[in-house]
């Protein structure tokens, strides 16, 4: 069927709780480093989502329950030697983060609720380049019973 990439760089999932919307509500200014540090991270992490969500509808992404391949291409850190980032490139990403973790954050970006989805096969690989990207080939073309799962019909709030 194709290929489709997605010019975001992949992020993980973070867990929020109830008690996070507090980092929204005090001013930064008078945020501990931690709260500070957290309030950062979820904001990352909205951005990621919208971003991502944006980027997919552009390019008229269609999720399949079923027969899609997706490759998350991760940036080398920029503490590597110029000798490690080129050794690096383009080989199989064997650390953090974890895969499902990047996964959970593709698919709490892009549908509401992922039941519908029950074959996709990931793969994660360093880039020697300053940001990463998604991308999302066909393996096989859908069955007739399958339906495209609905992609989220408006980005949340970054302050949510």
């Amino acid at each position: 069927m194709g290929k489709v990439i997605l010019n975001v760089s992949p992020q993980t999932h973070v867990r929020a709780t109830r008690g996070d919307s507090i980092f929204f509500r005090i001013p930064r200014e008078k945020l501990y480093k931690r709260g500070l540090e957290r309030l950062k991270r979820l904001e990352r992490y909205n951005e990621y989502k919208v971003d991502l969500l944006t980027e997919a509808k552009k390019n008229r992404f269609t999720l399949f329950p079923s027969g899609l391949h997706i490759t998350f291409f991760i940036p080398v850190p920029k503490s590597w030697s110029k000798k490690k980032k080129k050794l690096h490139h383009g080989v199989f990403h064997q650390s953090k983060p974890d895969i499902d973790n990047l996964m959970k954050a593709f698919l709490d970006s892009l549908v509401a609720e992922d039941k519908f989805i029950s074959n996709i096969t990931m793969t994660k690989r360093w880039v020697n380049y300053p940001i990463g990207w998604i991308e999302c080939e066909y393996r096989e073309e859908p069955n007739q019973i399958y339906v495209e799962v609905p992609l989220k019909d408006a980005p949340f709030s970054k302050n949510a």
